[in-house]
């Protein structure tokens, strides 16, 4: 089964789907269809390990879950549309 953000079916998990849509929808709310189109064409352009741990990063940073004593913060995107995320305590 092919997943709508991983094109690898090795790595699909469907409830990582899910979470795409929600952080995809995020960072459209947070910035603009723009910033979002950039995320997920980056998102697709890279290893499904490292999309996945992206998302789940950006997530983080987006809620404000702490790891561990420190926070993550989103503060941008490259212009290929890769994340920024930098810890914070």
């Amino acid at each position: 089964m092919k997943g709508r953000h991983v094109s690898d079916p090795r790595f699909h998990l469907g409830p990582m789907d899910e979470l795409y849509d929600l952080v995809l929808g995020m960072v459209e709310k947070r910035y603009d269809t723009a910033t979002r189109d950039r995320f997920a064409a980056w998102l697709h352009s890279v290893r499904p390990t490292l999309a996945h741990l992206t998302v789940m990063l950006t997530e983080m940073a987006l809620s404000g879950t702490p790891m561990g004593d420190q926070y993550l913060i989103l503060v941008g995107f490259s212009p290929q549309g890769e994340p920024r995320i930098n810890f914070v305590p």
